[in-house]
């Protein structure tokens, strides 16, 4: 089993341009000890990010994320992961008090050709406190999300990676086998058993198994699994879930900075996380091309120069949540705006909800302003056509007038096309579908909010009948209706959902002109032959 030791000789351009986080001392450290790289989002130059929360009488979340402006496919990724590991906290609260989770990104590396990024979430809940990380790795010229295995030459470099782990624990912190954590006592109980030649063999051989599989490290047909091709990265990341070397960081020294729970290496004494350096050399055998590439950008070799390569061009509400891993609903609002469109969207404000509008285009010019808003806080905009007509009852020729006139007076506000329209009444034929070149969104949750102006009663049916995928419908021209927000708000946030826009629920790209969508559900995401809507007021 190797034995490391940690090389205190700190890389000089590690320290061109790259920040390390604060805390670390590893000069009063007797015990082997990295030097992680990690940079907070807020410290890195031409980097911006962006800082959320919610409050609410049950629970707090927050969470800040870099502003991806150069990789939309990045910030989807970080975000849903993120709203998935909300929706996860949220899902199991205890009965009493006010948990918090705490959710952060640092840089690991940046440059022209990878990125990585590490996910911390903090949750309290009264005394009991939980922290996990892991890494998110992306490719920029393939635009490729990857998992921490992609650093890794092969599943048989991975197996080694802990090896240089279980060493530095038993030989520095005197842990025996036996007591070795996790994965990392796994693989050093097997090396144990089948002794040092059997253990290089293993890994000659290209096929480790974690937990003591002896036909590892394969794709289901015997052949060892290619980490070059992300799919086959993901299934060995689900193999090898659990490992510390999820949470991998490159140290200052240019090795590896594996982080272990302090709980789980008896002798580290009072510190918050030990942080064990695989030295370079050891290293070196290890990483596949892109880790050598993630490496150099960990180590500012080729970014000491430049600005963050992925920065700007994002505003703070770009980056598409993956709504087909999540619970998401679509809170849509008809015949605005109003007066009291300004005050629905301090509401939605607090939740950091997305909503999408359907105006109608003869009110744009008297209430220029909550549209300008609207664009500017993330929200969307649909057209409901200019005054509430009945498309049904129009010609072709009349309907094309009716939506292009709508469109033009929101673009003039907002600077873009409305991408979706939503028909007064709910009221369509093959004609209206011919006539436009934008999709139509119905609904499938109707509160009835015009009609029974109890904002009780409205709150109460969207609670009711929301699931995920569900489109739901109100009117922000009435107050009692704006008034029935916060619970609906309050009450979904509860259950762990996530509010979109239309376009976010559906997908942009899923969405085709003319035809008529009611929700996103897998079982009825479209409503192909349907020729009239739900009915009600709008």
């Amino acid at each position: 089993m190797a034995v490391t030791s940690l090389r205190r000789n700190l890389s000089v351009s590690a320290a061109l341009g790259l920040l390390l986080v604060p805390g670390c001392h590893a000069a009063d450290q007797a015990l082997p000890y990295a030097e992680a790289v990690r940079t907070p989002v807020d410290e890195m130059p031409g980097l911006e990010s962006e800082t959320l929360s919610v409050t609410t009488d049950h629970s707090v979340v927050s969470y800040r994320y870099p502003l991806l402006g150069g990789a939309p496919a990045l910030m989807t990724e970080l975000r849903t992961s993120m709203a998935e590991r909300q929706t996860a906290f949220l899902e199991e609260l205890p009965g009493g008090g006010t948990p918090e989770l705490h959710q952060d990104v640092a840089l690991l590396a940046a440059s022209s050709e990878v990125v990585g990024l590490r996910l911390t979430a903090t949750a309290s809940a009264g005394t009991n406190d939980t922290f996990d990380a892991r890494s998110l790795w992306y490719d920029v010229a393939g635009e490729r999300i990857l998992p921490w295995t992609s650093l890794f030459r092969d599943e048989a470099a991975i197996e080694q990676a802990h090896l240089e782990v279980a060493g530095i624990l038993e030989d520095s912190y005197r842990l025996p086998v036996q007591e070795m954590p996790g994965l990392v006592g796994e693989v050093a109980a097997r090396a144990a058993q089948n002794g040092e030649e059997g253990a290089d063999t293993a890994a000659a051989d290209g096929a480790p198994s974690p937990g003591g599989d002896p036909d590892g490290g394969s794709d289901g047909g015997g052949d060892p699994l290619d980490l070059a091709d992300p799919e086959q990265a993901a299934e060995a990341a689900e193999r090898w879930a659990g490992s510390p070397l999820e949470d991998l960081a490159f140290s200052t020294a240019g090795g590896l900075a594996v982080r272990m729970e302090a709980a789980d290496v008896p002798g580290a004494g009072s510190v918050d996380e030990v942080l064990l350096p695989v030295e370079p050399g050891e290293a070196e055998e290890l990483l596949s091309e892109l880790g050598y590439h993630a490496r150099e950008a960990a180590l500012g070799r080729n970014t000491a120069d430049e600005d963050f390569p992925l920065g700007g061009g994002l505003s703070a509400r770009a980056g598409a949540l993956d709504c087909e891993r999540l619970k998401c609903v679509a809170l849509t609002f008809d015949d605005g705006p109003g007066e009291h469109t300004d005050e629905l969207l301090d509401i939605l404000a607090e939740y950091d909800a997305r909503a999408t509008f359907y105006v109608l285009g003869s009110l744009v010019g008297e209430f220029p302003e909550p549209l300008e808003r609207m664009a500017a806080e993330g929200h969307e905009l649909g057209n409901h056509t200019w005054k509430h007509d009945d498309l049904a009852g129009m010609s072709g020729e009349a309907v094309r007038r009716d939506i292009e006139r709508t469109n033009q007076a929101v673009k003039e506000v907002t600077g873009s096309d409305p991408p979706t329209i939503r028909p007064p009444y709910g009221s369509l034929n093959g004609t209206v579908r011919e006539a436009v070149e934008q999709p139509l969104i119905l609904w499938d949750v109707d509160t009835l909010d015009w009609q029974s102006r109890d904002t009780g009663a409205i709150s109460e049916h969207a609670l009711e009948h929301s699931v995920p995928g569900s489109v739901v419908l109100f009117h922000d021209i009435h107050e009692t209706s704006v008034r029935a927000i916060p619970d609906v708000l309050s009450g979904l946030h509860r259950e762990g959902y996530h509010f979109v826009t239309v376009t976010d629920i559906f997908g942009a790209d899923a969405l085709t002109a003319g035809k008529v969508y009611t929700d996103a559900q897998p079982a009825g995401q479209d409503d192909e032959d349907g020729e009239d809507g739900d009915g009600g007021e709008d």
